[in-house]
């Protein structure tokens, strides 16, 4: 009897932990609030209507940032997942533009909207059974469009045009870490900070407005980073 009982026993603790690993196993799903800032500059000398000598861009700003992020994956196990994510992420943009021919300077303002599509891993480091900090990365490809790009004098604030809008595609790359905490059996709450490179855009090839329609050479903003605090539930399925 006391054999069997102990085999019991040893089958009971090799069973368990097996268990315990497989129930951290399976799909799961999130949504993401995200909220934070953007940073590029501008190397376009040439921009606007040639005739008008080449519009030098400067003093490139950003204002801040509100999008969503929402993502399905697989949970290998208690401390690695992978999941492909979907971000919308939209803010105010700002540049000028000096015409030295001229010796007049332009204002342009808009919206500057990100789409992107990453695939990502992730790292848990477990502080406790409910709260672990958790580390990602990803790789992927944004649409990165400028929209409702109004140009003003400068110096007046007087109308001048129509900026056309125009999407660029280009990679995206990010990094974030978090602190997660189980709020049920399966929910999970996460509170994290990211970082990504996410290319550059670009306005369109046409402007509207004083002039009717003119052609224009595109401005272009490089080097777009942007930084993002988040707040989201992930449900395992």
């Amino acid at each position: 009897m006391p054999t069997r009982l102990l085999l019991v026993a040893a089958l009971a603790s090799i069973a368990f932990p097996l268990t315990a690993q497989a129930e951290e196993r399976g799909l799961f799903v999130g949504l993401k609030l995200l909220g934070g800032t953007a940073f590029g500059s501008s190397s376009t000398t040439d921009g606007g209507a040639p005739w008008a000598g080449g519009g030098i861009v400067s003093d490139v700003r950003f204002g801040e940032t509100v999008g969503i992020d929402g993502r399905f994956g697989y949970r290998f196990d208690r401390a690695m997942s992978a999941f492909i994510s979907y971000q919308h992420i939209r803010g105010d943009i700002r540049w000028n533009a000096n015409f030295p021919l001229f010796g007049v300077s332009s204002r342009f303002a808009g919206s500057a909207i990100s789409n992107a599509i990453l695939g990502n891993v992730s790292r848990e480091l477990h502080l406790s059974d409910t709260t672990a900090v958790i580390a990602t990365a990803g790789l992927g490809i944004t649409f990165n469009a400028l929209s409702g790009v109004t140009e003003t004098d400068r110096a007046t604030g007087i109308f001048l045009a129509d900026v056309e809008d125009h999407t660029r595609l280009g990679p995206i790359a990010q990094i974030g870490i978090g602190l997660r905490h189980r709020i049920t059996s399966n929910a999970v709450l996460v509170l994290d900070g990211s970082i990504a490179y996410t290319s550059g855009f670009e306005t369109g090839n046409t402007r509207h407005g004083n002039l009717g329609i003119t052609g224009i050479t595109p401005y272009k903003i490089d080097d777009v980073w942007r930084a993002n605090i988040g707040a989201s539930i992930r449900y395992e399925l």
